[in-house]
């Protein structure tokens, strides 16, 4: 396995992401935090407004609380107890800057709203919810060209299936079309944990990357011994260390597809599978011995 070495890099970077199931919502905010600023500016002029009443007018804490809530709000009320000229200037100075916070705030709110932030966070976490419930499932790594008719066949014979990619063009394709997914580097320990690989019935590695496929291979295989493991090999040469990595089955699309078209040319009798019959339902031919 030498000469693979500069795969591992890959690892901390998605590692960095965050920890626990934070590896789904990648690039997805919480809209929540987008109040913190206008949040804590609110509990400042609160302080600012019941000191400032407690120190110029000398009234107890809550009567200062109160008429500085009724000063934030604009709700009109008649002032606590009469006031003097420096206090009547201190009002003022809360009136703005109280006012200036609530505009503020509400302004994030209806940006926050209307770019969808809020459904895009409660899709994400139902999409954890979805993770967190998967037991004797797949983990496809990689949505290319190979993952995605893989996931299709999942998908068709009603087998429960998560994928993990983090290319942009992948991930909008997954979102478009509902997947189960995480946004993240498949390269990772702490994304394949979340992924569920120590109840998973099988990985399947499609990424287009013979070096990234064997770290894969690897990091799964060290995190559970009995993981049935397939790995895509894009030259022939890399089947042989897929199979030292740990898969079970190494598979090369080109070399399979060559041969097979080979052996069409040469046998005109011979019908490919039916593209379009899931893998489930495929008709697998009678070994010797079998009734």
């Amino acid at each position: 396995l030498s000469g693979w070495s500069a795969a591992p890099s890959r690892a901390p970077e998605a590692e960095r992401k965050g920890h626990g199931l934070e590896m789904i919502r990648a690039g997805v905010e919480n809209p929540f935090a987008r109040f913190r600023l206008p949040a804590v500016l609110l509990a400042f002029f609160i302080l600012f407004g019941t000191a400032g009443y407690a120190l110029i007018e000398r009234w107890g804490l809550f009567d200062s609380f109160y008429m500085t809530i009724i000063t934030i709000s604009t709700v009109g009320f008649t002032e606590v107890h009469p006031m003097n000229i420096p206090g009547r200037l201190f009002t003022s100075v809360l009136i703005v800057g109280g006012i200036g916070t609530m505009l503020y705030g509400f302004g994030i709110f209806a940006e926050t709203l209307s770019e969808g932030h809020f459904l895009e966070f409660r899709r994400v976490r139902r999409l954890e919810r979805n993770v967190n419930a998967l037991r004797d499932h797949f983990i496809v790594c990689g949505y290319g060209r190979i993952g995605t008719q893989v996931v299709s066949e999942f998908a068709s014979s009603g087998h429960e299936y998560v994928v993990i990619d983090s290319s942009r063009e992948a991930i909008e394709r997954l979102r478009l079309e509902d997947r189960l997914h995480i946004e993240a580097d498949a390269a990772s320990e702490e994304v394949l944990r979340e992924a569920g690989i120590e109840h998973a019935k099988a990985l399947i590695s499609a990424v287009d990357s013979d070096e990234r496929s064997v770290y894969i291979t690897l990091i799964a295989r060290s995190m559970n011994p009995k993981l049935w493991i397939v790995a895509r090999a894009s030259r022939a040469a890399s089947i042989r260390r897929l199979e030292l990595a740990g898969a079970n089955q190494a598979v090369s699309p080109y070399l399979m597809a060559g041969h097979r078209m080979a052996e069409m040319a040469l046998d005109p009798t011979l019908e490919d599978p039916d593209a379009n019959v899931p893998a489930a339902n495929v008709i697998q031919p009678q070994e010797e011995g079998d009734c």
